[in-house]
């Protein structure tokens, strides 16, 4: 059976001794090592890498955490990186994916969850914490609720426009078919590109197809 080794840089110290205990007791590591200085952490991972390391938010930003990753990274590339985060914004969370993270914590995730983590992480999958993928999901929501309020919002004459947008034709061919001027299409052209936060005829009809607006 492989053995597994991992390094733990986080504050304080009382934390991430009862974590280390927890983790050997239960037979999660083989091996644990705990810094609460970069410093110290950076020199011992450089003579003795293991192949899992956490990063914790207690005394480091997200900036500095990001630094973190590239350092080690940079001296084991192969390490897979577990980072327990204060409820990180998810767009920090993407961004420490693209670091090179494996597993992406809460600081509140329990110890069943963080256990199913790192049997995730040895088989060579990634894993985010319950907690952040509620964030996420609520999130899509919101999105979701914003289009539909969107596409609400445009006027029965601001629809006609758009979707004689989406089939090419010019501001003059639309005027002629609606029997309006070319200024009034200008300016429900404009007022549609604002609704729908888009810049340009382009992205009127990628929303358009998006949301089956042409049927």
């Amino acid at each position: 059976m492989m053995k597994h080794s991992l390094t733990i840089y986080d504050d304080p110290v009382f934390y991430i001794q009862g974590l280390t205990s927890l983790l050997l007791q239960n037979e999660i590591f083989d091996a644990v090592l705990q810094y609460s200085s970069k410093k110290e952490f950076l020199e011992n991972f450089r003579n003795k890498p293991t192949d899992f390391a956490i990063l914790g938010s207690h005394q480091n930003g997200i900036h500095e955490i990001m630094d973190t990753i590239v350092d080690i990274t940079g001296i084991y590339s192969n390490v897979k990186i577990i980072v327990i985060g204060n409820y990180f914004d998810l767009n920090d969370i993407r961004k420490l994916f693209e670091k090179g993270i494996q597993c992406y914590l809460d600081k509140d995730t329990n110890f069943d969850e963080f256990s199913e983590a790192m049997k995730m992480l040895k088989s060579n999958k990634i894993y985010v914490c319950n907690s952040a993928k509620e964030r996420m999901v609520g999130y899509i929501s919101h999105q979701n609720q914003n289009e539909h309020q969107n596409t609400e919002s445009l006027t029965r004459r601001e629809i006609e426009v758009m979707k004689l947008i989406c089939e090419g034709h010019s501001s003059k061919i639309i005027s002629e078919k609606l029997f309006i001027s070319i200024n009034t299409v200008e300016s429900h052209r404009k007022k549609i590109l604002m609704k729908l936060n888009v810049k340009n005829s382009i992205g009127i009809v990628k929303y358009a197809v998006e949301n089956n607006m042409l049927e």
